[in-house]
């Protein structure tokens, strides 16, 4: 039988050789003056982000899931910074890279998803009695995520290795090469733009009926990233301030994002249930886990209007202007 703890080793990532051969970030320096100009500032972003890419690739190749999660981050922020600072590139090029890298995002999904869940999925099981665990769901739960993750890591390698992924990292480097030139004050108001949209975005939600409230969330938390990513672009200019409320918009985002990990729990746990029933497994521990789950996301909520209001205060927000 599959322990939870047998089931937790599992998924641990252990070839640690794979990510010693990953090239090390450059040494970051002090920014220069020039590099606090408006239009270098999200050069000097998005260079980051492609960087991140290449250093994380060999480990992600190989399933590491520091890498995977690493790779799938700079890649939202890459595709967020596209869409919030729209016009200092050509749209069709810029539009292109965004769908290409949601395509090279969806390999990872799979992998990174699948890791996160198996994790989460196990501590859920240690954390009840062992009275209350019944029926194989361990090694149910084992095969079911473990064939995810398998099949994930091979189409994500497959990507990696494609002409498709090439012909995006060629792209990408004439990307950061150069952009239009623009102003401190453009660059702020684009970035007030999508912090207000984060805001009527959250504000749908918390007034949304209940079935719908789950969906606008996870909208809600979309658009406070893509936030949190403009605000990090201003950053080595506006210091402080901008380091303020990006701490904060964090904060928000890990609210947002308690609740919406439960709502997916739960999911995989209604799934699984049903397979499990349909091989006549003892299904009561599933219905148990599901529950907690849902209390987890209630409880998740009681947080958000703090996290909303200190994302919200003047504050935070007035050096945008």
């Amino acid at each position: 039988m599959v322990t939870a703890t047998r089931f937790r080793r599992k998924f641990e990532v252990i070839d640690t050789a794979a990510v010693a051969e990953s090239p090390l970030p450059a040494t970051q320096v002090t920014p220069s003056e020039d590099d606090r100009m408006p239009t270098n500032l999200v050069l000097q972003y998005v260079r980051a982000q492609r960087d991140t890419i290449r250093w994380t690739e060999a480990g992600a190749r190989r399933g590491d899931a520091e890498a995977v999660h690493d790779m799938r981050v700079a890649i939202r922020r890459l595709r967020s910074t596209l869409r919030t600072f729209r016009g200092l590139w050509e749209t069709e090029r810029a539009e292109w890279l965004r769908a290409e890298l949601k395509w090279i995002a969806g390999q990872l999904g799979p992998v990174r998803d699948g890791q996160v869940m198996a994790e989460r999925l196990t501590s859920a099981i240690e954390a009840e009695p062992a009275e209350l665990v019944r029926g194989p769901i361990a090694e149910s739960l084992h095969e079911g995520l473990g064939d995810r993750i398998a099949e994930g890591r091979a189409g994500l390698r497959s990507a990696l290795d494609g002409e498709r992924y090439r012909v995006l990292l060629e792209r990408l480097n004439r990307l950061v090469l150069a952009t239009d030139g623009t102003s401190s004050s453009w660059l702020r108001k684009r970035t007030r733009k999508a912090v207000r949209r984060a805001d009527r975005k959250l504000s749908a939600a918390v007034s949304a009926p209940g079935p719908e409230a789950s969906t606008h969330l996870h909208e809600a938390r979309k658009a406070c990233k893509r936030a949190r990513y403009a605000v990090e672009v201003t950053r080595p200019a506006t210091g402080r301030p901008a380091r303020r409320l990006a701490k904060r918009l964090t904060a928000l985002q890990d609210v947002l994002g308690a609740h919406q990990d439960s709502v997916i729990t739960g999911a995989v746990l209604l799934d699984a249930a049903g397979t499990a029933a349909r091989r006549g497994e003892e299904t009561f521990t599933y219905g148990l886990l599901h529950a907690r789950q849902a209390d987890a996301g209630k409880r998740a909520l009681r947080d958000l209007p703090k996290a909303r209001r200190r994302a919200g205060t003047s504050r935070v927000r007035s050096w945008l202007g």
